[in-house]
């Protein structure tokens, strides 16, 4: 047996059933031999970055470690913003990566791997020899699994062709995983419930890690006995949609009403959310509050912007016992649901005047979340336009959201969308995109039409990058220096093998909307939105406006 057939079967040995990549010849012979299995499925990016951002976006809707593979030097060199990017969103992506042999006189795509890798805060692991192959194997997707993060496994091309001359004898990091801390001790749990007890004013913001571990029907029980209202973090959008007593996103993409309520909050509780920078908006959103936090991993990576309680467990089982402990001694408060509080909910939307220089932003988010259906998976790329998404398009029920913004990277998007497109076979996708970040890696539209991925795609077009031009006319300099004249991405999409259409009005994405998912493949929406009109986080932080941002009520 050849090094790259044990290679493959190790792989297969953990799970992997899809992997992303570019073929070179650092990976091309261990490429072949697992593609042997008909049960493997290998995607063919047309750039390295790419690869890995699609295995990001598959770990994140699979459960599963994302895998890529990528050739030597300047194929690993391509990868190191997506790295980054995985590693900022605690995913799990063993990238595997071919290295040129020490000491080749060849030495054209030699350089030091491991500097490289870790100085993208990726972790290092490299095959050393045949004698401990399989135990290398699996540390590096052990790493990835219980660390969520990125892993490079570096693959000696010298090594690949050498023979066994043994049975090869793989056991999977799975058979080595540690039993998570699912249910804290009631030891660990009594100061969150006290401060519960005493608090006036509560808040409970729930983030992703409440949605993976099915917490919503805990926290809202748990909202419920303590008058607490409900919000969550940027990724954990839509998850208690529909309450009546839900304020939406906390944080830098808060509504008006949202950012009054919680301006009131004398004690937050954040459930699988880390309530970062944004999701507190510095620390000022909710600036009277004392803040804990109930999270699966052992501790905070760092003290942060608003210090606090911290407590490790599973969200829904914590929140479960929680509850438990409430019961029993027959606590049920008020809290923040007063009449006062419902009027602030309840007030009239502010009237904003339509934009004369493009399509309104605010409508065509209002207008798009109306279109998607239900159960839909959304991928949305990270740039100005992102904000527009998570504070005027609603969710309908049962919908996901993928954000790519976690390197704060243009251009992650459309390779992410691939990877969740891929790692949710059959599931109604649509994807949102910035024009400027859509021409950072326009190649990948081949790949949507190649691999038959279904993907309605919809360009939020405000022909150039959008964040620099507000920033620029706020600091009185020429806009212009930012902008250009927009492409027509739907002759791309058609050049690609796709479809599409160029908005006129907003009224017609849902027409578009279900034209695409009807279509299948990849069917591209041109939305030339406003170039003019800053987001509101940007009218406030740029030019010193208040927020009026509706608070979104969900799609029926």
């Amino acid at each position: 047996m050849k090094v790259y057939e044990a290679i493959a079967q190790s792989l297969i040995a953990e799970g992997v059933t899809d992997f992303f990549g570019l073929m070179g010849d650092g990976n091309m012979w261990l490429w072949g031999a697992i593609c042997r299995d008909p049960k493997i499925r290998g995607y063919s990016a047309r750039h390295e970055s790419m690869a890995v951002s699609m295995a990001d976006g598959y770990a994140r809707t699979t459960g599963k470690v994302g895998v890529a593979m990528v050739t030597c030097g300047p194929g690993l060199t391509q990868c190191a913003t997506s790295l980054i990017a995985a590693y900022r969103g605690k995913t799990p992506v063993v990238l595997i990566a071919g290295e040129i042999m020490q000491g080749a006189k060849n030495s054209t795509q030699t350089m030091d791997q491991r500097r490289f890798v870790e100085a993208s805060s990726a972790r290092f692991h490299s095959i050393t020899s045949i004698d401990n192959m399989a135990e290398e194997i699996a540390e590096a997707f052990y790493a990835a699994r219980v660390h969520r993060c990125p892993v490079v496994l570096n693959l000696p091309m010298d090594l690949q062709e050498d023979e066994f001359d043994w049975d090869y004898d793989y056991r999977p990091s799975t058979l080595f995983l540690p039993p998570r801390m699912e249910t804290p001790s009631p030891e660990l749990l009594a100061p969150v419930i006290e401060k519960l007890i005493a608090a006036e004013r509560p808040v409970i913001i729930g983030g992703r890690g409440a949605i993976m571990s099915g917490a919503k029907d805990e926290i809202v029980k748990l909202a419920d006995r303590v008058g607490a209202l409900l919000a969550t973090s940027l990724q954990g959008k839509g998850l208690f949609a529909g309450h009546p007593w839900d304020v939406g996103i906390s944080g830098a993409f808060a509504s008006e009403p949202t950012e009054k309520l919680l301006a009131e909050a004398d004690f937050v509780l954040g459930v699988g959310a880390e309530l970062g920078y944004y999701t507190t908006e510095g620390g000022l959103i909710f600036p009277s509050a004392e803040v804990a936090r109930i999270d699966i991993k052992p501790m905070p990576e760092a003290i942060g912007v608003i210090p606090g309680l911290y407590v490790q467990g599973d969200a829904r089982r914590a929140v479960a016992a929680i509850n438990e402990a409430l019961e029993a001694r027959q606590i049920r408060k008020e809290g923040l649901r007063t009449p006062a509080t419902r009027e602030v909910l309840d007030a009239p939307a502010h009237k904003f005047d339509a934009p004369k220089d493009g399509l309104d932003p605010r409508a065509l988010g209002g207008n798009l979340g109306a279109a998607l259906p239900k159960g839909v998976l959304v991928t949305c790329g990270a740039g100005h336009f992102f904000s527009w998404v998570g504070m005027y398009m609603p969710l309908p029920p049962g919908a996901e959201i993928q954000y790519s913004y976690n390197f704060g990277a243009v251009g992650q998007g459309l390779g992410v969308a691939i990877g969740t497109g891929v790692g949710n076979p059959g599931r109604q996708h649509v994807v949102i995109e910035g024009d400027g970040s859509m021409m950072f890696n326009l190649q990948e539209l081949e790949t949507v039409v190649r691999e038959k991925l279904q993907m309605v795609l919809v360009v939020w077009n405000d022909g150039g990058y959008g964040a620099e031009v507000h920033k620029l006319v706020a600091k009185g300099f020429n806009e212009k220096l930012a902008q250009w004249e927009s492409p027509n991405f739907v002759a791309l999409a058609k050049a690609f093998g796709g479809d599409g259409v160029l908005l006129s009005d907003t009224s017609e994405i849902g027409a578009a909307v279900a034209e695409g998912l009807r279509k299948g493949g990849l069917f591209l929406i041109d939305a030339r939105v406003s170039p003019s009109t800053p987001t509101e986080p940007y009218a406030k932080v740029y030019f010193g406006h208040e927020s009026h941002a509706p608070l979104l009520r969900p799609v029926a």
